[in-house]
């Protein structure tokens, strides 16, 4: 009877161990978020190929405008100084311009709605700028929630990402967003390509009057 009983406490303390390693795994996974280089768009993508590659070059593209534009500290401080610098009108509309923007603009990644005179007047406030695109562009719901899932959902892009898609947010209110990521997140590419899209060609988008084929300042 011993004999069985031993047998039975093994038996359940074996399975105990299995149990807590393959808890241990998934918290593990959990708190790791998506594996993926540094440099590139993970294996599980929300893009095809060919736009994969057009938005690796276009944040190359961004992070050397920003080593220019903030020379002596680090690209990642670099992206919170451009959010900052977004949210304070400290930046001209000259900055935002670079030479992928048509072929980022005619990725299918863009939603498109009609601003009203009076969102116009307000915007052009917000952003500083004497004109604003008289038709709002914005990351479209699926492309942001697709990137949203691929990023921890306590750092500030993933939040940032599906707020983005169902409101409008004033520079203020996506850095009070994005603040909530750190220099260390921004080694992991799609935390980055967050920023160079959401925020600056977004930005760009509404601020000038870029349409497919054709762009007017």
């Amino acid at each position: 009877m011993k004999t069985t009983q031993q047998g039975l406490y093994r038996a359940v303390g074996n399975n105990m161990k299995k149990l807590a390693f393959i808890l241990f795994l998934g918290i593990f996974s959990c708190k790791s978020g998506f594996d993926s280089s540094s440099t590139v768009l993970s294996s599980k993508d929300c893009v095809v190929k060919e736009q994969k590659e057009i938005l690796e070059k276009a944040v190359k593209l961004f992070e050397y405008k920003l080593q220019k534009q903030y020379s002596d500290i680090s690209i990642e401080a670099a992206y919170f100084e451009f959010i900052s610098d977004l949210a304070n009108k400290e930046l001209t509309i000259d900055f935002f311009q670079d030479s992928l923007e048509l072929k980022i603009r005619n990725l299918n990644l863009w939603t498109e709605s009609k601003r009203s005179e009076e969102e116009t007047d307000l915007e052009m406030k917000i952003f500083n700028v004497n004109s604003m695109n008289p038709i709002r562009v914005k990351l479209n719901s699926d492309f942001s929630t697709c990137l949203a899932n691929k990023i921890d959902w306590r750092i500030g892009t993933s939040s940032f990402l599906r707020m983005n898609s169902k409101y409008r947010l004033s520079p203020r209110l996506a850095k009070k967003q994005l603040f909530k990521t750190s220099e260390y997140d921004l080694k992991k590419f799609e935390n980055r390509l967050t920023i160079v899209l959401g925020v600056y060609y977004q930005t760009m988008f509404n601020i000038k009057n870029t349409v497919a084929n054709n762009v007017y300042n």
